[in-house]
């Protein structure tokens, strides 16, 4: 019987030993096809930092005078306030090109590239996918920094590590890489290249510790002058992204655009009959930066809001706070369910209205509109 006994307790510790390590060592695989190509990345529960990569491409202008980026790629062909600390230049480079640079007293913090030339964002290069990127640095999902002699810490959800991976270089600055929402293996479509101070002002990411700084608005910004510049270049941007995905452009038109404008207005005049009470403390907290991320609408609220202004053909979307246009528009454009809405087959008209931080884009069935547009 004692013989029994032991033979007994060693069989079931085997077997449970065996039932623990099967996952182990026959992990299981997925049946689906369209996951054969691509790895779907979620972030491990681990607390490792970053390690960062050897300093390439645009990255080596971080910092550096705009004056000498100039003696190489020209003088831009527009320039504008922000109406907060930094200017925006954008340059043609091409027609299958698009960049903008940030400074701050002249000085590079960030640059923004979309079009197809590889040479300048080494080591990536534009149409790679996220598995060929895992052959170039690990995608990590933690990211600790010290600012101001403050520790802020920040974390990638898994959205972010498929479609927007943040890459460090070894000069102490940052690379966010923009994947596209195409059928079937995203790809790489834009890089952003940006200083530690804009990457933590952007908060592009959740923050874990510490409060992240904020951008402040200049004293002597003249917001009428600056939204108008803001909506014109967003405008431009989205047809060049519609034109990039080989999309019919948008329609431009006034009454769409004025629509936006009153909206955007409408709402911020009167938000507590669009919101709840607990929706508006948030947006207050947002708004004057005790709770860090981003404020939009739900689908209800903008029901909501499309009653008050008596339209039933039209999708609008509200995003706060919104800082670097072109650096916002990517993120749509990488967003799953973003991209699906901005970047419908069928042709639309485009309104898109700012106010200072706060952004609306309203886009407008064409079943019952007229021949009146003023498209540019």
């Amino acid at each position: 019987m004692k013989h029994r006994g032991i033979l007994f307790s060693v069989i079931f510790i085997g077997c449970i030993f065996l039932l623990y390590m099967y996952p182990v060592w026959f992990p299981q695989v997925s049946s689906d096809p369209s996951n054969k190509n691509e790895i779907r990345r979620e972030p491990p529960a681990t607390s490792w930092n970053y390690e960062p990569i050897a300093t390439d491409g645009f990255a080596k202008w971080i910092g550096q005078k705009l004056a000498d980026f100039e003696t190489v790629y020209g003088n831009p062909e527009e320039v504008y306030s922000s109406g907060f600390s930094f200017v925006i230049h954008r340059y043609t480079i091409d027609d299958q090109t698009y960049v903008e640079v940030n400074t701050e007293d002249k000085r590079i913090t960030s640059i923004k590239f979309l079009g197809k030339e590889n040479d300048t964002i080494a080591p990536f290069r534009f149409g790679m996918t996220m598995n060929e990127l895992a052959k170039i640095t690990m995608i990590y999902p933690n990211f600790t920094l010290n600012y101001e002699g403050k520790t802020i810490a920040f974390e990638l959800m898994e959205d972010d590590m498929n479609y927007r991976p943040l890459i460090a270089f070894d000069n102490g600055t940052f690379a966010i890489l923009f994947f596209s929402q195409k059928k079937g293996e995203s790809s790489l479509y834009s890089v952003m290249y940006l200083d530690k101070e804009t990457l933590l002002k952007l908060a592009p990411y959740q923050v874990t510790d510490g409060v992240s700084p904020r951008f402040t608005t200049e004293e002597t910004a003249d917001w009428e002058v600056i939204n108008q510049n803001k909506q014109e270049q967003s405008k431009y941007l989205f047809q060049f992204l519609r034109n990039y995905d080989r999309l019919p452009e948008f329609i431009l038109d006034a009454k769409n655009q004025m629509l936006g404008e009153q909206i955007l207005g409408g709402f911020f005049a009167k938000t507590e009959e669009f919101l709840t009470t607990e929706r508006t403390q948030q947006l207050k907290r947002i708004q004057n930066g005790t709770e860090d991320g981003r404020f939009t609408l739900s689908r209800t609220e903008m029901e909501d809001v499309l009653k008050e202004f008596s339209t039933d053909t039209a999708n609008v979307y509200l995003e706060l706070p919104v800082y670097d246009p072109m650096f916002t528009i990517l993120t749509w454009y990488s967003t799953p369910y973003l991209h699906t809405r901005f970047m419908h087959q069928e042709p639309e008209s485009l309104g898109i209205a700012f106010s200072k931080e706060n952004v609306v884009v309203l886009l407008q069935q064409l079943e019952n509109k007229t021949e009146d547009s003023d498209a540019n």
